[in-house]
Parts: structure tokens; sequence; C-alpha cells
């Protein structure tokens, strides 16, 4: 990961004081896509520092959310309250929080097993009131996209992208269930601890929008491999969903136009991103992975693909 907001040891002690920890050693997280985090061990255990690269008003919803997920006991990091109660801070025009460590495991590949324990966590998620200050769009829609389609690019991938675009939203129903979707479900995002889901994590792109649109993204973070959407991998992630929340015929009908989007929407994120936003070499052409796992998505026939993952 870039680190893209580096801290000198002064600047961090400056900022856990807030929080009355005092920083022993400290080292760069080198992972994750969108933020700088570090790594912290204090007088009071381990801890993880966020700087946000997103629009405060995002880290503002994230953090409420944060605070949400725990009075429901959902597995996810918890937010480290300062003196006046307060779990996000500023540096340099730049929130900031702080969270305890949490022990566990990333999988560059999940399996069955854990794909349907990623399902149950998202149908939890989908189960807890969704709060109305969250926003109505997903952040790739709301601002990725827009930034995308306005920028001088391939024109051929532009007009493909628009074009299906287009469809899937005018094909998608508008009374699709809508609720608290995380809007990132890949494998960096899920953590493990003894071949058990520990917490899911990073919840920047937490909004208000249709619940199938949470289990479309997460079949293009951890049911595929490489460009091949896995069905059995699906049908766990499914059958763990159904667990907590039966879906409705409607959102059975729209999960292969939702996984389509979210693979569109996820490329021109990472366009954006490795091309024009922070320009990195050996990143230019990771989109061309989502470009893949849209169209092998679309091209399979709608009746096989359902009976495939619901029969």
């Amino acid at each position: 990961m870039a680190q893209y907001t580096k801290l000198l040891e002064n600047e961090i002690q400056e900022i856990m004081g807030r929080y009355e920890l005092l920083v022993t050693s400290y080292e760069p997280i080198e992972q994750g896509a969108g933020n700088s985090n570090y790594l912290l061990n204090t007088n009071q255990g381990k801890f993880v520092l966020t700087v946000f690269e997103i629009e405060p008003i995002r880290a503002a919803y994230m953090s409420k959310v944060l605070t949400l997920l725990e009075k429901h006991e959902f597995p996810a990091p918890r937010p480290q309250k300062m003196a006046n109660g307060e779990v996000l801070t500023k540096y340099q025009e730049k929130s900031v929080l702080v969270k305890p460590y949490i022990t566990g495991y990333i999988e560059s590949e999940i399996d069955v097993n854990k794909a349907k324990q990623v399902g149950t966590a998202i149908a939890k998620l989908h189960e807890i009131p969704v709060p109305d200050y969250l926003p109505d769009k997903h952040s790739y829609v709301e601002i990725t996209y827009p930034k995308f389609m306005e920028g001088e690019i391939d024109r051929n991938y532009k007009t493909w992208v628009g074009q299906r675009y287009s469809y899937i939203v005018e094909k998608l129903p508008s009374q699709l269930p809508v609720g608290l979707v995380h809007g990132d479900i890949f494998c960096d995002n899920v953590l493990f601890e003894d071949e058990n889901l520990k917490a899911i994590l990073d919840f920047e792109d937490v909004s208000r929008i249709y619940k199938i649109y949470d289990l479309g993204m997460a079949v293009v973070g951890i049911c595929t491999e490489e460009a091949n959407i896995v069905i059995k991998k699906v049908r766990a992630l499914i059958e763990g969903y159904q667990e907590i929340r039966l879906l409705e015929e409607i959102e059975k009908d729209s999960l292969q136009l939702c996984i389509e989007w979210a693979a569109i929407l996820t490329s021109t994120w990472r366009f954006w991103k490795y091309n024009i936003d922070l320009p990195e070499k050996d990143k230019s052409e990771k989109y061309m992975q989502m470009v893949s796992i849209a169209k092998n998505a679309s091209a399979i026939p709608k009746e096989e693909f359902k009976m495939a993952v619901f029969s």
C-alpha cells in the first residue's frame, strides 16, 4: 500500500496522546489501497491508527457505523474513544481513527466454508436497522464513476462501461430491499482466526443501498479465481446468508446483474486510482481483471446461473 500520509514518531505520539495512550513502538501497515495505517504498541496494548484519505464526511459515517455495530455486537473493529467521548480526531485536516488491534489472519483465497461464514456475517449486518444519515449511493457510484466518466481515457473501455452501467441500472427493480451495506467485501477485508470468521474490516464504503448489491460485491471479492466466478463458493455464500435472512425472489433475480455492476464499478475505481489519482505503473492494468469478471458474469445464461446458485 502506498503510505499516503507519513507520520513521524512525535506526530504519532501527539495524536495518541488525545486517546490517553503512550506509544512504545510503531510500524506502517502495508495493506489496503485507500488510507494510511499504522500498527502501534502502547502502554495499553496494540492499536491501529488510520489516517483517512477519503472525504471527512465518509469517515464520519464510518465511525458512527462502527459505534452502531459495537452496540449490536457485530464482529467489526471497535473505535477507541478520546477523553471527550469522541472517536474521530484530525491531523492536517484529515480524519483519524484509532482502534484496538484485532488478532487474526487474512486469506488470499477464501474456501467454501469461509465463504459461507462471510455470507452469514453479511446477513447479520443487513438485519441491523440502517441509519438514515448514510448516503443512498455507493461511493463508487457517487464519487468514482462520475470522475471516471469525465476523464479522457480509453474510448472503447469508457463506452463499454457507460453502456453496461446504464443497462444494469435500468434493469434493476427499484423495489429491491435496502439496508446497511458494507459495499467492499474482498478477501483483505475479512479477518479469520482458527478457521472462523473474526471480523469484517474497512467500512469506508458503508451506505444505505440494495442489500443484494453487497452480495454481488462479495461474489466479486471472494468467490472468484482469476477472472472466473466459482459457483460452489457463490452457493456457499448464499447458503450462509439465508441461514439468517431469506432472499426475496426479486433479489435472486438481481444477483447476477449486481455481480456485473459491482465488477464494473470496481474496475472504474481501479482505473481511476492507479491511472489518474495516484498512478502506479505496476497496477495500471489491474482494472482489467474486473472487466473480465463483469463480462464472464454477464455471459452465464440467467436461468443456468439461478439454478446453479439457488437450487
